[in-house]
């Protein structure tokens, strides 16, 4: 056992960030510690593993020392050291799960949500006798028994403790429903009792609030002896009955109700576990570092898999496959045509991609003045693969839209030009979708001495790249008023690079042929001179240069030789645009 855990523990990484966590900024290494530790995903990594035995062990002995010395002067209290080093130690974990709630998953709010929680009401109330402590107010014994309260934080590290809490909110509604009318029913049971007791002068009813309370004890068994007094008429004593056997139904009905949703939910994570089990024989064939062949420039995962190969690989039926591609924050479901000559597509294919945020994939480093964007990950089949495989070879920063957003009345948002481009930049975001504001707030980020690509597809009618600039639509050179990029010079540059990098790029694929391919070029036949557009957007916002590679559907859904040759005349021109000026 101990073996296992110890072998278990040096496989991890030295830190990883869970899905939970949505940090909406580029995080520091103290910061990323920080929210590993936080996410309280004890087996997310090395550091989430010491970071949360820490804290589960420091919950375990302050409050097993409570326990043992009955609400006393405990072992704790009488070292000075101990006792607030303990203090300090639950503050600091407090203050820095207020200070990055909004990191960890709370919307809107994130500090009074994180406060108004299960856990951080916990949280709060277990601190309440060290803040006493602190700040040196007259202890009130009572609030000592709080302590008691931090053996629940434990609760957050038992994923099955959920079941409970999801059973309650899917049955909420019928077992308040329930509640309440067994309850309006005894009120207006206990006013009759008190109607006929009311009659003789010997009745120890004074109310019919005392009616109804005695009829909550007898309910509850008594165990308050607020029940000692009896009816003493024979009607009051024929409707006590009655509503004695409504006691049974305020208690039963609500049992049964949340009896049959904790029974739901346990079969509902049977199967969510079988699903994700069949995700990550899934994931496994997408991890394999096989696209594009040993020849290829950089290492990447396979571009994407027929549905049908996966069935046969993993022996899964079309709905099990289907359920997994629902349920899975990496996986999603594309069709394409087995050859450009079809008018429709017949092939059903699974795409895999990279998600970390709310909007999906970001990934920094400060050492690199490129950004790559893809902004439309979400909505256009090879894009994500594509970007990913270049800002992963290169070690570029890189941005990237996997998720699709909305706004109030359901209408897609974002991606290359958006009515909300133009709000975010006049500071207009009080009715933002928050995870499209926090797509924008980490392009942001960056400052005037960044270089931005933004990589997207074009139709198939077009010519294989398109290089945008923010001119108008089939004008080519330096225009001060509308060029993206800081100056003529760095503009002619650029289309020297781009133009060279697409000319005789030679490629060997997996199959071991030899290829040299000719790309052919367009500049400004989009057009992104627009407020609008992500390209205008990032130019005015942070000053930085700004262009936009568009690629073909055609080579983004092509064979592979034709594929991996563009990822490679792309990537060349990235390198060479890195080095300039």
């Amino acid at each position: 056992m101990i073996f296992t855990i110890i072998r278990d523990f040096f496989s991890l990484p030295f830190t990883e960030l869970s899905e939970k966590t949505n940090s909406t900024s580029k995080q520091s290494l103290f910061g990323r510690i920080v929210l590993d530790i936080l996410d309280d995903e004890i087996w997310g990594s090395k550091v989430s593993f010491i970071g949360n035995a820490l804290i589960i062990c420091a919950i375990l002995v302050s409050t097993l020392d409570y326990i043992l010395s009955s609400g006393g002067n405990s072992y704790i209290d009488n070292h000075v050291l101990l006792k607030w080093g303990l203090a300090f130690f639950f503050l600091i974990e407090f203050s820095l799960r207020l200070f990055y709630a909004k990191s960890l998953g709370y919307v809107k709010n994130a500090q009074i949500s994180y406060l108004l929680s299960f856990v951080g009401i916990i949280d709060l109330l277990s601190l309440t006798p060290i803040l006493l402590d602190i700040f040196e107010i007259p202890f009130i014994s009572s609030l000592s028994a709080l302590r008691i309260l931090r053996l629940w934080r434990i609760a957050r590290y038992i994923p099955s403790f959920n079941v409970i809490s999801n059973a309650f909110n899917a049955r909420k509604e019928d077992i308040i429903t329930s509640l309440l009318g067994v309850l309006l029913l005894s009120l207006t049971l206990s006013a009759l009792i008190f109607h006929f007791e009311n009659a003789y002068t010997e009745s120890s009813f004074k109310n019919i609030l005392e009616v109804f309370i005695w009829s909550i004890g007898k309910y509850t068994g008594d165990y308050g002896a607020i029940a000692v007094k009896n009816p003493i008429s024979e009607m009051g004593k024929v409707i006590a009955t009655v509503n004695g056997l409504l006691g049974i139904a305020l208690f039963a009905l609500p049992a049964g109700l949340l009896a049959s949703a904790f029974i739901e939910q346990l079969e509902e994570k049977r199967k969510m576990q079988a699903i994700n089990e069949r995700i990550k024989k899934i994931e496994k064939h997408f991890a394999k570092l096989t696209g594009g062949g040993k020849q290829f420039k950089y290492k990447t995962h396979p571009r994407y898999a027929s549905t049908d190969y996966i069935q046969s690989k993993f022996l899964l039926s079309e709905s099990e496959l289907f359920e997994c591609i629902r349920e899975a924050q990496c996986l999603r479901f594309r069709a394409l045509k087995s050859s450009p000559e079809r008018s429709v597509s017949d092939i059903r294919i699974i795409e895999s991609f990279k998600s970390n945020c709310a909007y999906g994939y970001r990934q920094f480093n400060d050492e690199s003045n490129i950004v790559l964007i893809n902004a439309i990950g979400h909505n256009e089949r090879g894009i994500s693969h594509f970007s990913y495989t270049l800002a992963n070879g290169l070690n570029l920063n890189f941005i990237a839209r996997e998720f699709e957003l909305l706004n109030k009345s359901g209408a897609s948002i974002g991606g290359n030009s958006s009515k909300e481009y133009e709000r975010f930049l006049a500071n207009n975001i009080t009715t933002f979708n928050p995870t499209l504001l926090e797509f924008l707030q980490d392009i942001d980020s960056f400052n005037e001495n960044t270089f931005f690509i933004i990589l997207s597809s074009a139709a198939s009618g077009r010519k294989d790249i398109i290089l945008e600039y923010g001119n108008d639509i089939n004008t080519v050179g330096w225009d001060p008023e509308k060029t993206t990029l800081s100056s003529e010079t760095l503009l002619n540059k650029v289309i020297n690079q781009v133009t060279e990098g697409l000319s005789k790029v030679q490629y060997t694929g997996s199959n071991q042929i030899k290829v040299t391919q000719d790309f052919s070029l367009d500049q400004n036949t989009i057009g992104l001179n627009m407020d609008n557009s992500l390209q205008r957007l990032i130019h005015k916002k942070t000053q930085a240069n700004v262009i936009t590679l568009y690629v073909n559907i055609r080579i983004l859904t092509g064979e592979d030789n034709l594929y991996y040759s563009a990822a490679t005349a792309v990537g060349n021109i990235i390198e060479q645009i890195k080095t300039l000026d």
